[in-house]
């Protein structure tokens, strides 16, 4: 009998198209992009996305707020349309410091929708090691808050080596390193290990590589893994499927979809 044929929680998927566990997506966006075409990038036809295979929350930062062009306000209204489904982190673009100073200050009427910060210092070519970022760091680390840390490309701004020394110098942030440090799996395992237990690796892109999946499980264990999609750039179908058909146990994939989010964030946060 093959791997399809038993009733696993991957099979569960392929026959009725829902995810048959939890999944918290901790990693998405929303809005359009000049670089490339999405099928859904707006809120009403992703939330349908996400009910379709069973998201239960995905926790998302606007492109245009990343870009300075929208206020993270106005994102927190589009959470309130969706208050079932959609939760948000407050983008941090290190050009605009009266915008982060504006909004943190303002943290308590973002939540319960807001649940931390998202960097994206490649974009933004500023290296999260700059004075650039110190306030919204130490915000974080006052309130214990999570931050989603950009990290791809193997640039200056947002390598492995600078990931490590920032989460060695802040113990109650909460470090959500999206991408797991791609291509860098030695850092991303030191980011864990050589910390204050306050890391988790985020792992968009990753089941789309056969045995990153399994590497990663074996590096750090399935408890400081965390799922997400960069949806709309990625699909959570995709995504899904790579996480229930990877060569792991039953129990990591629980830990992954919901069960580490929920010791994090609690149930339904």
């Amino acid at each position: 009998m093959t791997i399809w044929q038993q009733e696993t929680l991957a099979r569960q998927l392929w026959t009725t198209g829902k995810s048959p566990i939890p999944i918290y997506d901790m990693h998405g966006h929303m809005g359009d992009s000049q670089a490339i075409y999405h099928k859904r990038c707006q809120a009403e036809e992703m939330v349908k996305h996400l009910k379709r295979i069973g998201v239960t929350r995905l926790v998302f930062s606007h492109m245009d707020a990343l870009a300075g062009i929208m206020r993270n306000a106005e994102v927190l209204e589009i959470c309130k349309r969706y208050p079932d489904i959609l939760r948000m982190y407050i983008a941090i673009n290190p050009h605009h410091p009266e915008y982060i100073k504006e909004d943190l200050a303002a943290f308590k009427k973002f939540q319960p929708y807001a649940v931390g910060l998202k960097f994206l210092p490649a974009y933004h070519k500023v290296a999260v090691t700059a004075p650039a970022y110190e306030y919204a760091l130490k915000f974080a680390d006052e309130h214990a808050l999570p931050v989603l840390f950009h990290t791809w490309g193997n640039i200056p701004e947002n390598n492995g080596k600078v990931m490590l020394e920032t989460v060695q110098k802040y113990s109650r942030l909460k470090f959500f390193i999206a991408h797991c440090i791609y291509g860098e799996w030695d850092y991303a395992e030191r980011c864990v290990k050589e910390s204050n237990g306050n890391v988790w690796l985020e792992l968009t892109a990753i089941p789309g590589v056969r045995g990153l999946v399994e590497k990663l499980v074996g590096q750090v264990g399935s408890e400081r893994l965390l799922f997400g999609t960069d949806m709309p750039w990625f699909d959570e179908y995709q995504a899904v499927g790579g996480i229930l058909a990877a060569r792991i146990s039953e129990e990591d994939r629980h830990n992954i979809l919901y069960r580490n989010v929920e010791n994090i964030l609690g149930r339904n946060f």
